[in-house]
């Protein structure tokens, strides 16, 4: 996601600003009689005077702020939209993310810029007015649909689409029941839902296609996906066509799709009429902010196994493990030529500058920690970051093999993992780490070893002997960059979330390593 230079003080100037404009409208409406200029910007200065600075989400998300909202990639924070999204269906009175002043639940807007869209918290209508980040009063989604649709729920347009895609689905020899625009009375909840078409295809399963041609709404997008999955229902969401730029509910169902969009047209129409089966036109994300090109599909290609998702390929999940995987892999192949050049002190080899110094700029205050690093222990900064890296990669890939695997010291055996950490926690350099290798380990498939008696102590030892680094200090961040499965929270929260989270940084035990 491209970068807006926001920072609290660009907000609050903004919030100023958006004020005095109101002021001025208001102030100028008096004078001349006349009404303000435009109700749409009155509309959102009215709602942007505020805004909620920090939100605290169910851990392990943790404090979030809103400039590390607007940072995000778009994958991102659509994510935490919908996730906050589907449990406010689920559950009202346990929001995902809370204001931090008045501990009301929040969620996600998307405030159009351009082509583009930046993320915002906002309270709920029920939130207390006396929040001194309350925005203003939002607008409520039966309100906001009644505005889009004006009365006109059903165009001709979607009539014939619905029509058509019914009639294709049924051409299907395993298609046992169709029904457009009829009430599916449920099995679970209290209330059915009126899909646009419904199939049952033996040996396939139930779908339901909503044909989408007007811009959805969130908390519609979310209702949905929870009610069909809890019914056993796969839901499809169908476009007419790709829209360029895309609204913000179109986005929302491709991230409920994982980067997936399923379009029906003239082309998939003939092709459907082909194939006597139901095609669609299938778009993925190239993880570029762009498309794939489009390939036709039909229902035995989708992916149904994996909750309130129906793709093809699941885009954003791989997208966010390269991402996962791309720093770490260049400290990797900087640390094995480091090894050739230096076998017995890699960590003072000149092939680690690189990545250090991409490090230096964009982590805040890693320069200057370095630099007092130096003052203080005399030192090599990047050299300590480099044995720490070192001490996690073998506990990472030990995870991963279910064996012992060392980057650094030469113990052996099957207790070689705790011989080593006890080892480098005994010692003084690494003694103000402690806490960062206990959270690092208790995030792995190793976190056992934190039961044993010795690794206890030598914990308890260090953390009495020497301040900590904590979630803030510049270390921790480079190795929250480096290792975002175990030690970034927002990062660790989706990959479980997709059902992605990689074995090797699940908290479960992985048997005999640490025996």
């Amino acid at each position: 996601m491209t970068s807006f230079g926001w920072n609290r003080s660009t907000i609050t100037m903004w919030c100023i600003y958006a004020a005095l404009e109101a002021k001025w409208h208001q102030a100028a409406s008096l004078a001349t009689g006349l009404p303000n200029p435009s109700f749409q910007s009155e509309l959102t200065v009215s709602r942007h005077q505020r805004t909620i600075l920090i939100a605290d989400f169910e851990l392990p998300r943790g404090a979030v702020t809103v400039e590390q909202l607007m940072a995000m990639p778009r994958a991102g924070w659509e994510h935490l939209r919908n996730q906050i999204n589907v449990r406010r269906r689920e559950d009202r009175s346990r929001p995902i993310a809370r204001c931090r002043i008045c501990e009301g639940g929040v969620f996600i807007r998307a405030q159009a810029v351009g082509d583009s869209h930046i993320p915002m918290y906002a309270h709920y209508p029920e939130a207390s007015k006396a929040c001194p980040w309350y925005e203003g009063n939002n607008l409520r989604p039966d309100d906001a649909r009644a505005a889009q649709y004006q009365g006109h729920q059903e165009s001709a347009l979607h009539r014939r689409l619905c029509s058509t895609i019914e009639q294709l689905v049924k051409a299907d020899p395993s298609c046992t029941h169709t029904a457009v625009n009829t009430y599916l009375r449920s099995e679970i909840h209290k209330r059915g839902r009126w899909p646009d078409v419904f199939a049952d295809l033996s040996g396939l399963g139930r779908f339901a296609f909503e044909v989408q041609l007007s811009k959805p709404f969130a908390p519609e997008i979310a209702a949905r996906h929870v009610h069909y999955d809890a019914e056993g229902i796969t839901l499809v969401w169908i476009f007419n066509t790709l829209e360029c730029p895309m609204p913000q509910g179109f986005h929302d169902v491709v991230a409920m799709q994982r980067g997936n969009v399923f379009v029906f047209d003239d082309e998939a129409e003939a092709a459907s009429i082909e194939r006597e089966t139901l095609a669609l036109k299938c778009f993925m994300e190239n993880g570029q902010g762009g498309w794939h090109e489009p390939r036709l599909i039909v229902l035995d290609d989708l992916q149904t196994g994996y909750g309130r998702s129906a793709f093809v390929e699941d885009c954003r999940s791989e997208a966010l493990k390269q991402r996962c995987k791309k720093e770490r892999s260049r400290w990797w192949d900087a640390a094995k030529l480091a090894r050739q050049e230096r076998p017995n002190s890699p960590e003072y080899s000149d092939h680690f500058e690189d990545v250090w110094s991409d490090m230096k700029a964009g982590i805040p205050g890693l320069w200057e920690w370095e630099r007092d690093f130096w003052i203080e222990r005399s030192n090599r900064a990047r050299a300590h970051a480099a044995v720490l890296y070192a001490i996690l990669c073998s506990v990472a890939h030990s995870a991963a093999a279910n064996r012992p695997i060392l980057h650094i010291t030469r113990f052996s055996g099957d207790g070689a993992v705790l011989s080593m950490l006890n080892s480098k926690l005994n010692g003084s350099d690494f003694k103000h780490c402690a806490s960062l290798i206990e959270a690092f380990v208790g995030g792995t498939s190793l976190s056992e070893l934190l039961e044993k008696a010795s690794l206890r102590r030598f914990i308890a030892e260090a953390k009495q002997a020497e301040a900590q680094v904590d979630q803030e200090h510049p270390l921790w961040r480079v190795m929250t960059f480096l290792f975002p499965e175990v030690l970034d929270g927002l990062v660790r929260a989706e990959l479980t979330d997709l059902g992605q989270l990689p074995d090797w940084a699940s908290s479960a035990p992985s048997g005999p390593i640490i025996d």
